[in-house]
C-alpha cells in the first residue's frame, strides 16, 4: 500500500509552506545521515577497543549485538545536539551555495520568516531529546551497564571512604571496604537522640575492622571500643569482638556513580530525595545530571538557529568555511559544557545555572549571527 505524502503534511499546511516543508525534509535527511555516519564510526572504534575483552570472557554474539543496539541511544543522546548543528550548517550552506536562499529572499521572504522551519525542527528536536534523555536512554543504559559489568569491567575489590546515615539518628563512617571478603576497616558508628539544640550523642562504637557474616545476616566488630553516654555519665567497654545486627549491607558501600545514567526522571527524583533524607551528601552528580539532560535538549534549538544563521551566507570558495566554523563552535560548546558542569559539581554554583552556561553563551552568539545574517 502506497502512502500519499500529502496526507502526512496536510495537518501542517496551515503553518508550513512548500518552502518550509522543503527545508524540513533537508533537515531530517541531513540529520539522519550525520547520525548514521558518526555513530557507525563510534561503534567500529568501540568494538575494536573491546573485541579482545569480548573474546577473553566469551561474550555471546547476540549479547554483543544487543549491547551495541543499546549503545546507539547512549552515544546519540551525547552527540545529537552537535550533529544536528553540523547537519544544519551543511545543508543550509549548500542551499546558499546553490543560490536557493537568495531566491527565497528575492521572493519577499525576510530572515525571520526564513527561520520558521528551522525553529519548527529545533522544537521537535528538543521534544524528542527530552523524552530520550529522561526515559529512553536510562532504560537502554541499564542493559548496557549490566553487559559492561559482566564482560568488560573487572570486579570491584575496594570501596572508598564512606559516610552514611543508616537511620534517622544513626551515622556510620568507614575508611575502606573490601568487597571480596566483606571486610571494612576503621569503622565508626554514632547514635544520637533528640533534635535541634537538644540533639546529643548517646552511643558511639569504633572498630578497627568489621566483617559481614552472610550466613547469620549480622556484623562482627573486631577490636572495638564502645561508649554509652547517659545524663549522669558514660559507660566505656572494649574488647576483641562482638556480633550485632545493624541496618547495613555490603552493597551500601558500593556507591557506583554510573547509577545516574540508568535512572529515569522519576527514579532520579526519588533517589535524590531518599539520599538527601539520609544525609549522605555528595548528591551533586545526580542533581547536575538531572539538569544536564534538559539543558542538552534545549541546546538543540539554539544550535539549529545558529546553524541556520551561519550557513545562510554565501561564501566564496564553497561552504567549507561554514563547516569548519561549525566544528570550532562545537568544540567550544563541549569545552564550556565540561567546564560548567564540573564547576557545579565541585562548587556551590546551582546546577540549573552551571548546566545552562553554554546555552546562555551560545544564545547570545545565535542572536549575533541572526542579526548579522539578516542584514
Amino acid at each position: 500500500m502506497k502512502i500519499n505524502k500529502d496526507i502526512i503534511w496536510q495537518p501542517f499546511r496551515r503553518w508550513l509552506s512548500i518552502t518550509d516543508i522543503y527545508v524540513i525534509k533537508k533537515f531530517v535527511v541531513s540529520t539522519i545521515f550525520a547520525h548514521l555516519i558518526i555513530i557507525s564510526i563510534a561503534i567500529v572504534i568501540d568494538l575494536s577497543e573491546k573485541m579482545e575483552k569480548f573474546a577473553e570472557r566469551s561474550a555471546p554474539p547476540l549479547e554483543i549485538v544487543q549491547y551495541y543496539l543499546d549503545f546507539i541511544p547512549f552515544i546519540t543522546s551525547i552527540l545529537a545536539p552537535l550533529l544536528i548543528f553540523l547537519a544544519v550548517i551543511f545543508f543550509t550552506s549548500r542551499m546558499a551555495y546553490n543560490s536557493e536562499i537568495i531566491a527565497m529572499f528575492n521572493s519577499g521572504m525576510n530572515f525571520r520568516r526564513f527561520l520558521r522551519p528551522y525553529i519548527f525542527c529545533g522544537l521537535a528536536a528538543v521534544g524528542i531529546l527530552l523524552y530520550a534523555n529522561y526515559w529512553t536512554v536510562p532504560e537502554t543504559n541499564k542493559r548496557k551497564l549490566e553487559f559492561e559489568d559482566k564482560y568488560i569491567h573487572a570486579p570491584k575489590n575496594y570501596g572508598n571512604t564512606k559516610h552514611l546515615k543508616i537511620s534517622k539518628h544513626t551515622i556510620i563512617s568507614l575508611e575502606r571496604f573490601k568487597f571480596k571478603n566483606n571486610e571494612g576497616f576503621n569503622f565508626s558508628l554514632e547514635q544520637f537522640d533528640g533534635s535541634g539544640a537538644d540533639r546529643k550523642l548517646v552511643k558511639k562504637i569504633n572498630a578497627a575492622k568489621i566483617v559481614y557474616q552472610a550466613d547469620k545476616n549480622n556484623w562482627r566488630f573486631i577490636d572495638y571500643k564502645y561508649w554509652e553516654i547517659g545524663d549522669i555519665g558514660e559507660k566505656y567497654t572494649e574488647g576483641k569482638q562482638f556480633d550485632t545486627v545493624i541496618n547495613l549491607l555490603p552493597k551500601d558501600f558500593d556507591e557506583d556513580i554510573r547509577i545516574k545514567d540508568v535512572l529515569n526522571y522519576q527514579e532520579m527524583e526519588t533517589y535524590i530525595k531518599e539520599k538527601r533524607e539520609e544525609g549522605t551528601g555528595e548528591l551533586e552528580y545526580y542533581t547536575v545530571e538531572q539538569y544536564r539532560r534538559a539543558s542538552s535538549a534545549i541546546s538543540a534549538l539554539i544550535l539549529v538557529i545558529m546553524g541556520a544563521a551561519l550557513g545562510s551566507k554565501k561564501i566564496r570558495g564553497g561552504n567549507w568555511f561554514n563547516i569548519i566554523s561549525g566544528v570550532a563552535l562545537s568544540a567550544l560548546y563541549i569545552f564550556f559544557m565540561q567546564f560548567s558542569t564540573s564547576f557545579s559539581i565541585n562548587s556551590s554554583l546551582h546546577p540549573i545555572i552551571g548546566t545552562n552556561i553554554p546555552n546562555i553563551l551560545f544564545a547570545f552568539v545565535a542572536l549575533f549571527l541572526v542579526r548579522y545574517a539578516s542584514k
